[in-house]
């Protein structure tokens, strides 16, 4: 069945989505689990012996022992000029960006049994039209043309339209808490899309990154002596202190449904379950959620309206999930938010969204212009065309008069004329000639005359 694909290439996770065609129709979009274990995976790259790159669960798990072969973090330095050490070899970020995509293409054709009709990449609304350019050349370096980058904030609200009506004119506000930033972008409704209001708001903090350090330090604080104790050059205590980091990541996504869960902690001198309730979980991350209603109204304003015009307050990323970021966007700009059920999954719908949007625009052409051709295809009568168009006989075209050309007159040639220009130009070439032979004796003659002394007088 014909789908087209959507990819989130995040700074921490990589999401897809795809849309299937049953006829004509195009369904809706929904996500795709990219690894066993969940819809998204990590946004980590492993570069094997045969030059190419593993993504995501399995490159994390090299990480540990060939680290050096393993990055991570590298959508953010899409367009620097110094390249990232990747084992013994420099790669560029975006070189980077397009292996990913390309092995989610390749995860999802090999699910679905054929490659898709178009894909859609949502990117950091940190890009420009520069790294957007070159991250096209990277894509295209790997086969990968036939695909369309658009702003995750852009995709965001493709989202969001594709299942709320949004009038046209109607101004949306998407704010987004990354894993290693937030942005926030006000965006008016044309449809079929959307335009850019103002600047999009682009903040290192905070992140979902800040949320899993206050839960790290939480753990610290209980259990310091234990972990100052590791050493991080020991395998064994890095696997520990890596599994451990990973577990206060899913006791944070834990506490965001309900209200307690437990940290398990397996270090070699210490195993324990350390439980937290969700309320002592928001004291510790409150002045990072208190910065999310705060950017907001500042790109709001930006773009020179104000949080009445808003015809909607979209909040996506999986920090989004915690009950207090919701509660206090809406204390602040006194508008109650939008939050998904899986709001780190909303932008890899909307790049299927848009991707649907491309294949509609160019399938609405190709009917068009068939549609024109038949329509201007218009023959006389007994020629087997069309007699009649809308009930109404077909009108005899008038005659057109004969149009009667008198032939212009042309004087013919002058021979004794071209006879008389040839004589001159050759009579002239002829005198040149002449002048330049004597003026070369001439100068010969001069030259062979001795040097005039020098008298006393003139010494």
């Amino acid at each position: 069945m014909p789908y087209v694909l959507g990819i989130h290439v995040g700074a921490t996770a990589t999401s897809a989505a795809i849309a299937r065609r049953q006829g004509g129709r195009w369904g809706a979009a929904t996500p795709l689990p990219l690894s066993s274990t969940g819809h998204t995976v990590p946004t980590v790259l492993c570069r094997v012996q045969d030059g190419s790159f593993v993504a995501g669960e399995s490159a994390s798990r090299q990480e540990l022992t060939h680290h050096e072969w393993v990055v991570r973090g590298f959508t953010r330095q899409v367009g620097d000029d110094a390249p990232l050490l990747v084992g013994s070899e420099f790669v560029t970020a975006q070189a980077l960006v397009a292996a990913v995509v390309e092995w989610v293409a390749d995860n999802v054709a090999q699910q679905l049994g054929h490659p898709a009709e178009h894909i859609t990449v949502a990117h950091s609304a940190a890009w420009g039209p520069f790294r957007s350019h070159l991250v096209r050349q990277a894509l295209a370096g790997l086969g990968l043309r036939d695909l369309t980058l658009v702003p995750e904030p852009l995709a965001v609200a493709l989202d969001y339209a594709s299942k709320q009506q949004v009038a046209e004119q109607d101004a949306v506000a998407v704010a987004n808490v990354g894993g290693t930033g937030f942005d926030a972008t006000v965006l008016r409704r044309r449809a079929p899309g959307f335009d850019v209001l103002g600047s999009t708001l682009d903040s290192g903090h905070p992140s979902g990154q800040d949320l899993d350090d206050e839960v790290f330090a939480h753990l610290r604080a209980e259990f310091g002596s234990q972990l100052d104790a590791m050493d991080p050059a020991d395998p064994e205590h890095r696997a520990a202190l890596a599994g451990l980091r990973a577990d206060c990541v899913r006791a944070k996504e834990a506490l965001s449904h309900h209200p307690g869960t437990t940290v398990h902690v397996d270090l070699p001198n210490l195993r324990t379950d350390f439980a937290m309730s969700r309320s002592r979980y928001e004291q510790l991350v409150r002045t990072h959620l208190e910065r999310v209603p705060e950017l907001l109204l500042q790109a709001v304003q930006s773009a020179a309206v104000s949080p009445e015009d808003l015809s909607a307050l979209v909040l996506a990323g999986g920090t989004m999930r915690t009950p207090m970021a919701k509660q206090l966007v809406a204390e602040r700009l006194e508008r109650t938010p939008q939050v998904d059920a899986a709001p780190e999954l909303v932008a890899a719908r909307g790049a299927a969204v848009s991707a649907v949007g491309v294949l509609s625009s160019v399938s609405d052409q190709a009917a068009s212009v068939a549609e024109t051709s038949v329509l201007m295809r218009v023959e006389g009568p007994g020629s087997g065309g069309l007699d009649v168009i809308d009930g109404e006989p077909e009108r005899e075209a008038p005659v057109r008069p004969p149009v009667e050309v008198e032939p212009m007159y042309l004087e013919p040639p002058d021979e004794d004329r071209q006879r008389l220009f040839k004589i001159l130009k050759l009579s002239a070439a002829a005198l040149l000639i002449i002048g330049g032979l004597v003026l070369t004796v001439v100068q010969g003659v001069g030259g062979d005359q001795p040097a005039s002394p020098i008298t006393s007088q003139q010494r």
